[in-house]
This record gives C-alpha cells, sequence and structure tokens, in this order.
C-alpha cells in the first residue's frame, strides 16, 4: 500500500483514531497534513518532516480554509481527506432527543457533522485537480443501526444523530462527486478504546462484559480503524465508493 508523493488531511489527529490514521498514513509513505484542537502529539512532531500539524477547532470555517491551503502549499496539492474529528459527551451531556440540552445537540452536530462539512468544501477544488483523490468518514456503528445498549445511562441520540447524518453526506458526496474521479466512503467503527471513549472503558467489567458481546472476544484498538481507513484510500479500493465499512469485530452481525 505504497502512498508516496500523495498527500492526506486528517482531522482529529491530536489523539485516538484520528492520530492512529496520520501515523498509519505516514507509514505508508504519504505527506500528512493533520489537525486537532488539542496540542500536536510528539510523535506527529517527530515527523515534522512529512508531518504538517495546525491546532484548531474544525467548526470554524476560517480555521479549515487556512489548514486546506496550508496543506497544499506546504506539500503541492491534496490527494486525500479523513474526516476523523468528533465529540460524543458520555458523561450525562448527551441523551434522549425528547430531553437532550439544545446547546449539547447543537455542539455535537457542528463537530461531527458541520465541521466534517467545512473540510469537504474547502479541500473539494484540490481533490479535484488530483489524481487519486479520495475522502474516509469515520462515523459508527450507531449511525447505522440503534443501539439500546450505547451506555447503561441512556442513549446518546445527539452522537448517533451527528454520525447517520455523516453516513448520508458521504454517500450524497460519493454520487455527485464520482464522474469528478473523487470516492467518498464512511469507516464505522464499533467498540473501540480511544481518548474519547476511556471513561466508559474506566472499569474493567465494562470492557470485560463488551468483548463477551463482541464476536470476536475484544473492543477495538484505534490501529483497527487507521488499517481500514487506510484501504479505502488506497488503490486497492480504486473501485469502491458510496460503501459503509463496518469494523466492529462482528457485533452487528448479532441480534443482540
Amino acid at each position: 500500500m505504497d502512498l508516496s508523493g500523495r498527500t492526506a488531511l486528517v482531522t482529529g489527529a491530536g489523539g485516538g483514531i484520528g492520530l492512529a490514521v496520520a501515523e498509519r498514513l505516514l507509514a505508508e509513505g504519504a505527506g500528512v497534513a493533520a489537525s486537532d484542537v488539542k496540542p500536536c502529539p510528539p510523535v506527529l512532531a517527530a515527523a515534522a518532516e512529512r508531518c504538517l500539524f495546525l491546532q484548531g477547532d474544525i467548526t470554524e470555517r476560517e480555521f479549515v480554509e487556512t489548514m486546506v491551503a496550508e496543506a497544499v502549499r506546504r506539500f503541492g496539492g491534496l490527494n486525500y481527506v479523513v474526516n476523523v474529528a468528533g465529540v460524543a459527551f458520555f458523561d450525562g451531556g448527551d441523551g434522549s432527543a425528547a430531553t437532550i440540552d439544545l446547546g449539547v445537540w447543537g455542539r455535537t452536530l457542528d463537530v461531527n457533522l458541520t465541521g466534517a462539512l467545512h473540510v469537504v468544501r474547502a479541500s473539494l477544488p484540490h481533490l479535484k485537480a488530483a489524481q487519486p483523490a479520495a475522502m474516509v468518514h469515520v462515523a459508527s456503528v450507531v449511525g447505522l443501526r440503534s443501539m439500546d445498549n450505547v451506555l447503561e445511562a441512556g442513549p446518546l441520540d445527539a452522537y448517533q444523530v451527528s454520525k447517520a447524518a455523516l453516513v448520508s453526506l458521504s454517500r450524497g458526496l460519493a454520487v455527485q462527486l464520482g464522474a469528478d474521479g473523487i470516492r467518498s466512503n464512511t469507516v464505522c467503527p464499533g467498540s473501540v478504546w480511544t481518548p474519547m471513549t476511556s471513561s466508559i472503558y474506566a472499569d474493567p467489567r465494562r470492557v470485560e462484559a463488551m468483548a463477551r458481546r463482541t464476536p470476536l472476544k475484544r473492543v477495538g484498538r484505534p490501529e483497527d480503524i487507521a488499517a481500514a481507513c487506510a484501504f479505502l484510500l488506497s488503490d486497492d479500493a480504486a473501485f469502491i465508493t458510496g460503501i459503509d465499512l463496518v469494523v466492529d469485530g462482528g457485533l452487528m452481525a448479532k441480534l443482540c
């Protein structure tokens, strides 16, 4: 999977899945422009020869436009976009649509959906000028199917709706941009242990319970999702667009 001479933009690269994606694409030879609201991780700072890191919020359109312009200026073009940046208010902020605080609802959709849209719109002129060109958007299995046991404390309707909308956005882009040679797919993780989900996996019993529910008998790792993203960007996936690649250890294959 040689991505030498190609450039990828990865959001949410300050940790977790986004960082794993950036590391994987660097390992495959790509130049990587990475962003996050958090500071640059040491591993990306050490790769500064082929990695540009910009700190900022993708809900701010001006930051996104600057980020894309800096990436193109540094690397001479843009082949790939990986929308990983996202938020989930696990500690009581998110909940049922019947009762959720509208500030939490708005912030979740701003980051998980509108922020991704900002990145797509700023990147499109450069993707249309590049070959190959592809996008991957990291959604979730809860964007494909409602799950009543996401959290013991109740639902995460804002998160679920935002990820379902991201799946729909990706499919629309796949249809609209196919004639331009631009592919768009989603990766839909199941249970993955990341800094964002660490609060719900703090109890070892919860990790064990999730592993028992999963046919492969473990929770996912960021590297599992990064591998799927790298595949969908690669030439091996040249005839794949508009799909939702589930990476969940078999969880969705079960009725319960």
